[in-house]
């Protein structure tokens, strides 16, 4: 009876020292490794940015529009950094350029000069997604009240 108590109790041990082990490998193996995220998932927040950046400029609160925008480049350059591998990505110029545009916009609190800006930049994030072979994905202001309002989702634009 003795020997089957010391028996389970080191089996016991056995599995707990084993898994104990098993999991601090997980762990380390864990936290080496990156985070990246999906493409289709950094394209949702850029558009998701995109819409707040218009409702915020268009609403005058320029303190959330700067905010959204400096996200919204963030995201971008995520894209770009993450997927370097794609040919859209290797020029980023159109985008930053019209970002900047759109910065100044709301610094100087220029709403005209904002919705200039604005479809500049929309218009180079379309061409980015044309570069990429996704010209069906289509970017525009937006049009209601609704987080996917800029996107059309009828073929070919309509």
């Amino acid at each position: 009876m003795h020997s089957l108590k010391v028996l389970s109790c080191t089996m016991i041990a056995v599995f707990f020292i084993s898994n104990a082990s098993i999991l601090a490998q997980d762990k380390s193996r864990q936290s080496s490794e990156i985070y990246v995220p999906s493409l289709g998932d950094l394209m949702a927040a850029i558009q998701l940015r995109h819409s707040k950046l218009w409702y915020a400029a268009n609403r005058r609160n320029w303190s959330l529009a700067d905010y959204e925008l400096q996200q919204l480049s963030i995201n971008v350059k995520d894209a770009a950094r993450f997927y370097s591998h794609i040919p859209a990505t290797s020029d980023m110029s159109a985008f930053d350029s019209s970002a900047a545009l759109v910065g100044e916009a709301i610094k100087t609190k220029d709403g005209r000069k904002f919705v200039q800006s604005f479809a500049q930049m929309t218009t180079a994030c379309n061409r980015c997604h044309e570069a990429a072979g996704r010209a069906f994905i289509l970017v525009r202001k937006p049009a209601f009240p609704s987080p996917y309002s800029n996107q059309v989702f009828g073929p070919s634009g309509r």
